[in-house]
């Protein structure tokens, strides 16, 4: 929560900030979970360096519900470290 706004309990843009191990397929195994909820990715976005591969995806379509839930099994991946979630509401 930012300065009192709560994310929206509907349809936002949900921002999934993901720590991995450094696997080469640690970018696919991520997207798995995606795919089974049926996310819209708009935008995806990795790095990869001898310690972790850090991934940035954003997914529309989401609420809140759907994307907590999506954070739990990313993180119960074992190539996941750690998950961070954020929103942005549509415009």
């Amino acid at each position: 929560m930012a300065d009192g706004v709560l994310p929206p309990a509907g349809p936002a843009r949900r921002t999934f900030l993901i720590e991995a191990h450094p696997r080469g397929d640690a970018v696919l195994r991520v997207l798995g979970p995606f795919a089974v909820q049926g996310a819209d990715i708009v935008t995806i976005e990795s790095e990869q360096t001898p310690a972790r591969t850090s991934i940035r995806i954003e997914a529309a379509g989401l609420d809140a519900g759907v994307a907590q839930q999506l954070a739990r099994r990313l993180r119960a991946l074992p190539v996941v470290i750690g998950v961070g979630l954020g929103w942005r509401a549509l415009a």
